[in-house]
Parts: structure tokens; sequence; C-alpha cells
């Protein structure tokens, strides 16, 4: 079994990542990357070379840039060059037996996972969040910190729920969909659509042209 990881990301995510790792595997030996972008957005991952997926696992760290694409690129990355992608739960997070939990995700402390619930790969669910039963959540979603979710609720990949946001029971929330204003939510939230404090209303992004 490998003992060693490389841990991708930057700032305080990084951080968080080393920490929550050292914490349930203190076993392993941690090799923190800290990934720069360019003026173009390209990752450095010159510090990869010579890792080997044969002797060390991964994770990346990565914030919702970009509706979540960037962490997924990483994990691509990683993918590409062999490395499995353990998920991480921390300390202190209660998941119920049977749940689902892909690669590369994350579920913060004082969190808690109902039963027959399905987490896609590469998802991050943030510290005392409450997810119900029989909630599916799709890849590469981002669940911010305090958010709670009904039981059967939908989650399309690459949403974001920002903190504040309550989701009422059997409410699904649409692809690349971002919902990052506080309070209680009990209508469906279609594919593309934003609502942030700067929009309020929400905005839909059509394919081949702009809000509407």
């Amino acid at each position: 079994m490998p003992s060693e990881k490389y841990v991708l990301g930057s700032g305080a995510l990084l951080a968080w990542a080393l920490a929550g790792w050292a914490e349930i595997e203190p076993q392993t030996q941690l090799h923190a990357i800290d990934i720069g972008q360019d003026k173009d957005y390209r990752f450095d991952l010159a510090a990869l070379q010579g890792a080997s997926p044969e002797t060390a696992t991964a994770f990346v760290a990565w914030g919702p840039q970009f509706l979540n694409f960037r962490r997924l690129e990483l994990m691509g990355e990683l993918k590409g060059r062999g490395f499995r992608l353990p998920p991480l739960v921390c300390r202190g997070a209660l998941v119920a037996s049977g749940v689902a939990v892909g690669e590369n995700c994350s579920i913060g402390a004082g969190s808690i996972v109902g039963a027959d619930s399905k987490i896609a790969f590469n998802t991050v669910i943030g510290a005392g969040c409450i997810v119900g039963t029989g909630v599916q959540i799709g890849a590469s979603a981002w669940i911010a910190d305090g958010v709670q979710i009904g039981a059967a609720a939908r989650i399309g990949a690459n949403a974001t729920l920002g903190r504040g946001v309550i989701l009422e029971d059997g409410i699904a929330i649409g692809k690349q969909a971002v919902l990052d204003l506080p309070g209680r939510r009990a209508t469906p939230l279609a594919d593309k659509t934003f609502i942030t404090p700067a929009f309020p209303t929400a905005v839909t992004i059509v394919d081949g042209g702009g809000p509407i």
C-alpha cells in the first residue's frame, strides 16, 4: 500500500488538506505541492516529475474556480499519470454506512451525510454541512461550510452552493448552477443558472449567447 501522498493546492486550502490528511493518516508521508497559475491560468506541474503512482497516492485541494473545472483539470492531470486519489473524510465527519464517496472528494469536520447518498468524484463538502438521506451530488460540485441539503435532493455536476444555503427535501440544483445567496430554497434551479448577492434574481447562461 502506498505510504506517500502528494497534496496539490494553494494557500489556505492546501494547508487545510495537509492538516486533514495528517490527522487521519499520520503514518503517511505527505508532500505538499503549492501549485501556481501563470497569467494564462496554466498550472506549473514540474514538481510532479519523478513522482510515482506505484509508491504514492494524491489529492487535489482547489476551490470552485471556473465552476470547479480547474479542480477537475488538476485531478485529470493526476489520473493521467496513474495516481489514485482516495477521498478525504475529515475526523469528526459522520458518514452513514453505504454512502458512496468518489475519488478526490472531501468531507469537512462536523459534517453529516445521510444513508443512501451518493457523492460523485471531485466534490467538496465543507465543514458543518448536513446532507440528508438519499441525496445525489454530481461530480466536481462545491458545497460550502454549513450548507444544509434536504433528503432526496439532487445537485448537478459542477454546481456550487454557497454558505448559508438551505435546500428543502427533494430540490434539484442543475449542472454548473451557482446558488450563493443565503436562505432557504424550496424550488429547483436550472442548469447554468446563477443566484448570487450581485444577481439575486436568477440569471441563466444559454449556449452561444450571454445572460438572459
